[in-house]
């Protein structure tokens, strides 16, 4: 399987973390957000989309590179850290992937640490260990088709 995972970290980085350990347990080509184009993602079979959460959605870069995609007919994944535990942080993000036809096969939520110049105010300490090994998990299962 042809796997490619997309993803945009900044401030702690956490998300970044999380992209790397999937692709690593998925041995996915992994690309931040700025370095892939709709073209390349035509040439995957199962495609993660991950980002932190900023003011309550996916960072924008994901939906601008979403909006040049003309149709998506294949599976798809996403993950997200956040500081908080919303469940519809994913849903704008559904919404916009199942409408350019794409088949939402998984989503991971990972504690991610927030803060703001340099006070850390929520989740001190994450993504750690634990969590990257229920990303890793996760991601081993999207492969194996469990």
């Amino acid at each position: 399987m042809n796997i490619l995972i997309i993803y945009k970290s900044y401030s702690k980085m956490n998300t970044e973390k999380v992209a790397k350990t999937m692709a690593e347990a998925m041995k996915a080509t992994l690309k931040k957000v700025d370095e892939v184009g709709p073209e390349e993602i035509a040439r995957y079979d199962l495609v993660g989309f991950g980002s932190g959460i900023y003011m309550g959605k996916y960072h924008k870069s994901l939906f601008k590179l979403l909006k040049k995609v003309p149709r998506l007919d294949k599976d798809v994944f996403l993950f997200h850290t956040a500081g908080g535990p919303d469940e519809k942080y994913d849903k704008r993000m559904e919404e916009l992937l199942t409408g350019k036809g794409a088949r939402i096969v998984g989503k991971f939520r990972c504690p991610g640490a927030a803060g703001l110049l340099g006070f850390t105010w929520a989740n001190k300490g994450h993504p750690d260990v634990q969590d990257l090994e229920n990303a890793r998990a996760f991601a081993k299962r999207l492969v194996e088709g469990e």
